[in-house]
């Protein structure tokens, strides 16, 4: 397999065409489907499911969130960090060989609260990701990589994750902690990247449309948001992230993971 990795550290991101096989990708939806319906004929035992298929795989989440049944809805999101299909999505060899060559390193780790299933409901703002750096929110080292891929065919009316291409060159950015959003339950994400649309406008976009055997891998310092997802369907998407332990930041912050270990990124010390 031929990479081209100075494209990767020019524009802060690579798409590898076909990289999972069809067959674990339908095998992660069969599993999700099997467990919405088992957690729905817990509310409703009467229901009799559809027959499973690659494009309905999700239809009993989406009644469920169209019921307001939050618990069901919850339990599926927690449920699917814990398919065995997802660990072989993160252990792939030629991943791991693939993420070395990109960040540099063989002395890689894996995030441990940076890893999970991306749920978007249509039309909802409330856990649309803003404009960040994932380097900010996970911290592990600034020289980490995500590692994306959809649970289906992606278009832009489902609203594809937006890179802004180079501007992991500038560094970290400048980040406002603003808690009182949480606090409101006006959104789940304190950080705020302080950029004007200026200066934002001089990054190319590329928009992440891929299919759900594609790979896509981009560097923990690469602007990037959330689209909004306007379509009528859910767009899944399994995320995790890699960083190098060697790094200097790594080691003076002793490995520590970002949010999801209650750690709150301080400039001052984590640069």
């Amino acid at each position: 397999m031929k990479i081209n990795t100075k494209s990767f550290h020019e524009n802060g991101y690579l798409i590898v065409k076909n990289f999972y096989s069809e067959t674990l990708i339908n095998q992660i939806k069969k599993d999700i489907f099997d467990i919405s319906i088992q957690i729905y004929k817990k509310y409703n035992p009467d229901f009799v499911p559809p027959k499973f298929n690659q494009k309905n795989f999700d239809e009993v989440v989406l009644r469920a969130r169209n019921e307001k049944i939050s618990e069901i809805t919850s339990a599926i999101y927690d449920a699917c960090k814990k398919l065995r299909g997802f660990y072989e999505i993160i252990s792939n060899k030629k991943l791991h060989l693939l993420a070395e060559k990109l960040i540099g390193s063989k002395k890689l780790g894996i995030l441990p609260g940076g890893f999970g299933m991306r749920i978007d409901y249509p039309k909802d703002r409330y856990w649309k990701a803003r404009l960040h750096q994932d380097y900010t929110s996970q911290l592990g080292s600034p020289n980490g990589i995500v590692c994306y891929t959809p649970l289906g065919k992606l278009n832009k009316k489902m609203g594809p994750v937006i890179l802004y291409s180079k501007s992991h060159k500038k560094g970290v950015f400048k980040t406002k902690v603003d808690l009182s959003g949480l606090k409101k339950k006006k959104t789940y994400d304190p950080y705020y990247i302080q950029i004007s649309k200026k200066e934002l406008k001089k990054f190319k976009v590329k928009y992440l449309n891929l299919k759900e055997t594609d790979l896509g891998l981009f560097h923990f310092l690469l602007l990037h948001e959330s689209g909004f997802n306007s379509s009528n369907q859910i767009r899944w998407s399994m995320v995790h992230r890699m960083f190098d332990f060697s790094h200097k930041q790594a080691i003076n912050q002793n490995y520590i993971g970002g949010l999801m270990e209650g750690n709150i990124f301080k400039r001052s010390k984590n640069i």
